[in-house]
């Protein structure tokens, strides 16, 4: 598994490397954090996340910016949102 986490960062900064894209771009935190109020976003986290973990997102500072946790569900499931309850969850939220 190790192996597997150091290979995906590996190509992940080749693939960064390579688009040109701005460091500061990929500030996530920052970049939600500058946000303007009338704009919601919603973000759906998981502490079994290990590519894009939970605890991250704790910097952020945004009243508009909404933090849905979940539990125990890997990166794979949280990208594919596994349950039909994520998947209208997201779906309400959109309406």
């Amino acid at each position: 598994m190790l192996s597997y986490c150091v290979q995906g960062k590996t190509a992940a900064k080749n693939v960064i490397h390579d688009s040109g894209i701005d460091d500061s771009q990929l500030d996530l935190i920052a970049r939600l954090n500058d946000r303007q109020p009338s704009v919601s976003t919603t973000l759906y986290v998981s502490n079994g996340d290990l590519i894009s973990p939970a605890d991250y997102w704790q910097a952020l500072q945004n009243e508009s910016v909404s933090v849905v946790h979940y539990s125990d569900l890997d990166h794979t499931k949280m990208v594919s949102l596994i349950s039909q309850a994520m998947r209208n969850e997201v779906l309400h939220r959109l309406m």
